[in-house]
């Protein structure tokens, strides 16, 4: 990202380390760095990924099921951290 990542609201919200404003979050990565995203839930799918901070690249994950909380949330979560801190 190359503009303001300042966030203006939310720090700590879930998972734990979180960062959150002007509509993206910064979510920390088990590698190192973060990704700044921002995930969406309907009834039916959910979507998460952004891009890492760390040149690591951009992600999206698109599940055709609700993920919106407990481990269907953490699955989700999980899938986009291993995609951005595979080894490349």
């Amino acid at each position: 990202m190359t503009g303001d990542t300042t966030d203006v609201g939310g720090r700590d919200v879930y998972p734990r380390g979180s960062r959150y404003g002007y509509g993206v979050a910064s979510i920390p990565l088990s590698c190192g760095g973060a990704y700044w995203g921002h995930g969406g839930d309907l009834p039916g799918n959910s979507v998460a990924g952004g891009h890492a901070t760390t040149g690591r690249g951009n992600v999206t994950v698109y599940t055709t099921t609700w993920a919106a909380e407990g481990d269907r949330l953490r699955h989700l979560q999980a899938a986009v951290d291993a995609a951005l801190c595979a080894k490349r």
